[in-house]
């Protein structure tokens, strides 16, 4: 199971880039939630609300994310960060892998 971490401009094109991500069957579960970004910027400190989406994925879907996350965003940098998890109940990986397939 794969935990990511995806920075997006708004929370409302966040929940769009949501639903495509579990209607292309790439993400089993994503929850977002307002962030405030700060971050340098020509030379300035810029700062931004954005949206956090959290991913839940099966390692052979990461690639598929980054690529949607790609197609749907007009940003020159693609936020995603992929994190590995170590524990996830068995009932919740079992649900997760049936909705990614």
């Amino acid at each position: 199971m794969i935990y990511l971490n995806v920075t997006y401009k708004s929370m409302a094109e966040a929940e769009g880039l949501a639903r495509e991500l579990v209607r292309r069957k790439a993400a089993g579960m994503v929850s977002i939630a307002p962030i405030k970004s700060i971050y340098p910027l020509d030379g300035e400190i810029a700062e931004r609300d954005e949206a956090l989406l959290k991913v839940i994925t099966i390692d052979s879907k990461v690639q598929e994310v980054e690529d949607i996350v790609r197609e749907l965003s007009d940003g020159k940098v693609p936020r995603v960060i992929s994190f590995s998890l170590h524990r996830i109940t068995r009932e919740y990986k079992d649900w997760v892998s049936g909705h990614v397939s």
